[in-house]
């Protein structure tokens, strides 16, 4: 089995892979990303949800990792290699092979996710695709990523908008008056209450904005784009979206399979 990781600002998704030529998930849990914990501590997580599905430790064959956090990519990879050292490890970064040429400025600038986000989108979808057209990976995590593929499977770049519970944080945080509210879809886009406001504000607008800029990208691209939905609010706000053509919830940690199997 393949043990695929992808470390957030937020969140660490960890999804388990029988090792075949299409990714196959077993299953996946998440982790809170919390840089004061070690690897014992996080080996000690890991290890009991792994007994909790069944899967012994001598099944995982071998990791990949994505990381946009330093210090906890240090704390996985002592990770696997004190309590996983019969499992090889791939990590995502320079040198390692993707499949995917990286058109950016400078390449080592692209967030691990991101690439990982490229390859799921390319293996997954864009291969198949007849006639090719360009894709775009909307991911919702704590910043909300555009990541732009074109029909030769290069990826090309993209846009970072800040994520949804960093806006909702910080109209909380940062105003006197204004509180704190759960995101969910409001009946009415006309607010009726100051919650209400800031719910229509938050889940509307932000699937305004992701149709608006995915027409814009099309229109960059010079032609319609092949648009996938992946992460937190994925779901949510996708269902508000006229430009959204999939949600794939598992995309990250495909690409990061993906990666893996390249690479062995």
């Amino acid at each position: 089995m393949i043990c695929a990781v992808d470390i957030g600002n937020s969140n660490i998704t960890v999804g388990i892979y029988r090792k075949d030529e299409k990714p196959q998930i077993i299953n996946s849990f998440r982790l809170s990303s919390d840089m004061a914990k070690t690897e014992d501590e996080y080996a000690v997580l890991i290890l009991d949800i792994l007994r909790l599905l069944g899967i012994l430790k001598d099944d995982i064959e071998g990791f990949c990792i994505s990381s946009v956090v330093p210090p906890l990519l240090g704390t996985f990879e002592s990770l696997v290699k004190k309590y996983f050292h019969h499992s090889k490890l791939v990590v995502v970064g320079p040198g390692v092979k993707t499949g995917i040429p990286v058109i950016y400025n400078p390449p080592t600038d692209v967030g691990a996710d991101r690439v990982a986000n490229a390859v799921g989108a390319w293996e997954k979808y864009g291969k198949k695709m007849k006639p090719k057209k360009p894709i775009v990976v909307v991911d919702f995590g704590t910043a909300i990523t555009f990541d732009c593929i074109n029909q030769k499977g290069e990826y090309i770049g993209g846009a970072i908008f800040p994520g949804i519970y960093l806006a909702v944080e910080s109209l909380f945080k940062k105003t006197a008056k204004l509180p704190s509210i759960l995101v969910k879809k409001p009946n009415e886009v006309i607010g009726k209450s100051t919650s209400h406001s800031i719910q229509s504000g938050i889940v509307y607008g932000y699937a305004s904005m992701v149709d608006g800029m995915v027409e814009k990208i099309s229109r960059e691209m010079g032609n319609e784009v092949f648009s996938i939905a992946t992460g937190g609010y994925s779901s949510l706000i996708a269902s508000l979206c006229k430009k959204i053509s999939c949600v794939d919830e598992t995309i990250t940690l495909d690409g990061l399979f993906f990666i893996y199997m390249k690479n062995v």
